[in-house]
């Protein structure tokens, strides 16, 4: 996960899924499953930032929970969240 200060008071996020990560499809639901967790975190999230989630390959087989998770532990490690 990459962080940058952005000049806009609003976080935005992108996922970046590379094709070692499986099939087109696989990918996608990837990609959907991160949107996901970050449409939920995000009332959590310090304003202002600009995040870049990059997903290994193991990401196409892990389970919401773990990739919720690693999101919160990774989130905790860059201090992006409000309480941080």
């Amino acid at each position: 996960m990459g962080v940058s200060e952005s000049p806009h008071p609003v976080t935005r996020a992108a996922a970046v899924v590379s094709r070692r990560v499986g099939s087109a499809v696989v990918r996608n639901r990837v990609k959907r499953r991160l949107r996901d967790i970050y449409r939920h975190q995000r009332s959590l999230l310090k304003p202002g930032l600009l995040l870049v989630v990059t997903a290994k390959p193991a990401a196409a087989t892990a389970s919401s929970q773990s990739l919720l998770a690693e999101w919160l532990r990774l989130g905790a490690r860059l201090s992006i969240f409000t309480g941080s």
